[in-house]
């Protein structure tokens, strides 16, 4: 899998656990700065899971320290989950990582 998509899903992952720590500024920032990483990715597929997992997490973000309910907090996070899994998979196919 290629080397900055490893570095994205670490950032990602970060920015989950920090919840718990008064979520740094800084987490969010290390997951936008893959944006253009994906805006210049050749694989259309990967270029619009990668930034909608950029987006989703940073609204879970803003929404956790806006305090908005706990349920809409969970699902949100259930879809990063489900977007990180997808963007590795996609990643690793790309790099011939596992066949599809």
């Amino acid at each position: 899998m290629d080397k900055q998509l490893i570095e994205f899903d670490n950032a990602v992952e970060a920015l989950g656990d920090s919840m718990l720590a008064n979520m740094p500024e800084q987490r969010i920032k290390d997951v936008q700065q893959f944006r253009e990483y994906f805006e210049q990715h050749t694989d259309a597929k990967l270029r619009r899971l990668g930034l909608r997992l950029i987006d989703e997490s940073t609204s879970f973000a803003f929404m956790y320290r806006m305090s908005v309910a706990y349920g809409k907090v969970f699902d949100k996070s259930l879809e990063i989950g489900y977007l990180r899994e997808e963007v590795t998979r996609r990643g690793l196919r790309l790099n011939g990582g596992i066949k599809a």
